[in-house]
Order: structure tokens, then sequence, then C-alpha cells
């Protein structure tokens, strides 16, 4: 799609996370709605849903089918954490107990849908305050099993993308992308989930834009608690993340990367009044616990319904657009 007037002007795909297109279908009429809705892109969560023993003619084929329909496809990896060993258990199987033989095995399969990116997500909000393994230590024990994937990444031509999740802040995906390199490490860009780590969407855009490889589109309230903030989801264009001034921030750092409607499902709080928490997250500054603060609203609740959301994210994404890039 291309941004309207006022917002952007740079040629994006605009397409969508399977979730959203319906938690039960099959990954052809995923792509089939996606096709039937005017979307030219989706988005796989993990590689097993194409094919659970990680054959690469399936996703061959399923590319061709994509095709076929004009949508591009694409596929993430999930949650690969190296310090919980239990949720790598269907890789380190497809590697004979190797998990980087594994994995490597899941990059050959999908580097046959002709992608650029792989998103990965790092962990869980749990694992960022987990007592048995600090947080740094798990940071560095991933940045590791990153590098290790190197020269796979490199002979297929694909970059690992780290979601913005909800456990960890953009500065600390910088330090990633700065331990790994920029050769091998991207950012999925998730605005949503930005305030969860107490950041203002648009700041922590700007420190990510010249590495972003794919962007996630949601929306949310910002409300007062009284512990604090809290993230409440809500319909596309409802909500306080300035999509528009995203966009542009994104223009300028000359980003083409595709537009992926994604519906979220965790609600989360930030106990800014709390000093602990405080003292446990470092990274959060005054200047966006302010502007995170001057947004919010009194405590309402989340819209979680898929349907209405998708809906209006579509809605949203349309007064944006002059038209749809191939």
């Amino acid at each position: 799609m291309t941004i309207g007037d006022g917002v952007g002007t740079v040629v994006r795909e605009l397409g969508a996370c399977a979730r959203a297109l319906g938690e039960e279908s099959t990954p052809r009429e995923t792509i089939r709605t996606a096709s039937g809705l005017g979307l030219r892109h989706v988005e796989f969560a993990s590689p097993f849903v194409i094919s659970p023993a990680l054959d690469p003619t399936a996703f061959r084929a399923l590319a061709d089918y994509g095709r076929s329909l004009g949508v591009r496809l694409s596929c993430a990896l999930g949650m690969v954490s190296a310090g919980h060993a239990e949720r790598t258990t269907r890789f380190r199987e497809a590697g004979r107990g190797d998990l980087v033989a594994g994995l490597s095995k899941a990059l050959r399969a999908i580097g046959e849908l002709d992608t650029d990116y792989v998103q990965i997500v790092v962990g869980t909000l749990d694992d960022r305050y987990d007592a048995s393994v600090g947080w740094p230590e798990q940071l560095d024990a991933t940045a590791q099993l990153y590098r290790n994937l190197a020269p796979v990444l490199t002979d297929l031509s694909l970059k690992l993308a780290v979601k913005t999740h909800e456990e960890i802040t953009s500065h600390e995906i910088l330090a990633l992308v700065d331990a790994v390199g920029s050769d091998h490490l991207a950012v999925a860009l998730d605005p949503v989930n930005l305030p969860v780590r107490g950041e203002d969407p648009e700041l922590a855009t700007a420190r990510l834009a010249p590495h972003v490889g794919r962007i996630h589109y949601d929306d949310a309230w910002i409300t007062f608690t009284g512990r604090g903030l809290a993230r409440r989801l809500c319909p596309g264009g409802q909500g306080d993340i300035d999509w528009g001034a995203i966009f542009r921030i994104l223009d300028g750092a000359g980003s083409r990367a595709p537009v992926l409607v994604d519906l979220h499902r965790g609600e989360f709080e930030m106990p800014v009044c709390d000093e602990r928490w405080l003292l446990q997250n470092s990274d959060v500054s005054l200047r966006e616990l302010s502007i995170l603060s001057s947004r919010a609203r009194p405590d309402r609740p989340p819209v979680t319904a898929t349907a209405p959301r998708l809906q209006a994210a579509l809605s949203e994404l349309a007064t944006m657009t002059r038209g749809t890039a191939a």
C-alpha cells in the first residue's frame, strides 16, 4: 500500500499475521482469506504450522499457492528462548538434540517461501523477572544463539527480526543488534508493546527505525490504574498509538517494511508508582513516562474480540492508503 498525504509516501505491502485471519484455518484457507480481503502478505506464527516435519517441499508448494493468489508469505520462528529449553523442544527434536541444527533446518525450510526476514520473539514478561536466570544472562545467551545461526542466515540471505515484545526494551534490542550484527539481525516493530516497557512508541520507533524489517499494526488505550499505567487493547484508530507519526518516522529512515495486522491478546500493567518496578527497569526514562502519562485516560475495559478489531484495523489502514503495491 502507499501511505497517504500527510502520513507518508513510502510504498508498503499490507498483510496480516495468520492468527488474525482465523485461529482454526489451514494455511491455504488463511491465504484465501487474505486474498479475499485484498491483503498481499501473510506471516505464519511457526514453521510447524506449515509442515510438522519441516519439509521444504511443503513450504515451496505453499509459496507457489500464495503467489497464485497474489499473496507473499513469511514465517516466524516463534518464541526461541536460549534460557528456556522447554520452549525449543520441537526444534531440538528436528536437530536430533541440537538446537542450532534444528533451527537451521527450520530456517532452510522457511527460505523456500522466498522471504527476507524471519520474526523471532526472545521470551515472556515473566522471563524478565525470573529469579533463577538473570535477564542480562538470558540476553547474552540469546545473542550467542543468534550468532551461532549466522552461517545459515548468510547462506539463505535471511535476517532474524526481533519483535518488540512485552519483555524487551528497544535499547536491549539495539544491544542485541550490535552484539550479533545488523547483517543478521533486524527489528520487527510492534509499537503496541512498547508502552508495556514504559517506552513512548514514537521515540522508540525513532531509535529502532534504521533496523526495522517488519511492522506490526494494532492499537491500544493507555489508562490509569491504582498501580500506575496499563495497556488496554482496542480497535485500530481508537487508541493512543499515533500511526501517522510512526509511518513518518519510518519513511524518514528509508524503511520499506511491510505492515502486518497483528491482533494481540495480553493485557499488561506498568506499575510506575512502584519504586521496585522502576529499579528493575532502568531503561525507563522520566521523559517517556511523562509522555505516556499525558496520553492516559481513566481505566476502561479492553476490546479483545477479533472480528471488530480486524475490520477496524483494515479500515484505519485504508485511510492511510492510496492504492496497493504489488
